[in-house]
């Protein structure tokens, strides 16, 4: 999905153009679809003078507005997650379903750790075949 600059649509896609406008995204193409540099005058490959135009560049203050953006809305999502994970985690009733599904986990692990070893590469066989037929 590209984005056009010049009048604000969406092309879906990987599109050369954009479908309302005709612009092309950052290059500019001759007749025979060959990608040249936004700059160029000739095409590099036909020599054809005849270039699309390109759609209008981004000035670097949007770009870095937008990377800070997008930072600072990050960031306030983590915050707000990292609290509410730590808010949970702060109840008792939440601590208490931790410590039994760690003591749970636990004594999976020991009871692993027992079983012989021809068992337990049986199981991983089994394991990594169920994996491979869900592919």
């Amino acid at each position: 999905m590209k984005f056009c600059y010049q009048c604000g649509k969406l092309t879906a896609g990987e599109a050369l153009y954009c479908g309302t406008c005709g612009r092309t995204y950052d290059v500019r193409l001759c007749p025979r679809a060959h990608v040249n540099p936004r700059g160029a005058e000739v095409c590099s490959k036909c020599g054809s003078r005849e270039l699309s135009t390109p759609q209008p560049k981004i000035p670097m203050s949007w770009r870095l507005l937008a990377i800070v953006l997008r930072l600072g809305i990050g960031l306030v999502l983590f915050y707000a997650s990292l609290s509410l994970v730590i808010a949970l985690i702060q109840t008792p009733e939440i601590q208490s379903a931790l410590v039994a599904v760690g003591m749970l986990l636990g004594c999976l692990w020991w009871l692993w750790s027992k079983l012989p070893d021809w068992l337990q590469d049986l199981i991983r066989a089994l394991w990594k075949r169920k994996e491979n037929k869900d592919e």
